[in-house]
């Protein structure tokens, strides 16, 4: 279901930046998702026992959401690349 909604998500995020700003957009949608993934995998890496256990579901929840944005992202990517 993951896979579904948020690849779908970073497609969006793509293609909305590209109407914007033409293939400078993509690349800075796929920029942001990989951003966001590293931000939430330091805070997933920065919860310990003293945080109650929804709060590293939460946070796993949302990591997962832009990892799957960025793959989402690459699709968009992918066809404007020289074959040589």
């Amino acid at each position: 279901l993951m896979n579904l909604f948020a690849r779908s998500l970073g497609g969006l995020l793509s293609d909305g930046l590209s109407a914007k700003f033409g293939f400078r957009g993509r690349i800075w949608a796929q920029f942001l998702a990989l951003f966001f993934e590293a931000f939430f995998l330091f805070g997933f890496g920065s919860i310990d026992n003293t945080n109650e256990w929804y709060v590293a579901l939460i946070v796993l929840i949302f990591f997962s959401t832009c990892v799957q944005m960025a793959e989402g992202t690459s699709y968009g990517i992918v066809p404007f690349m020289n074959k040589k």
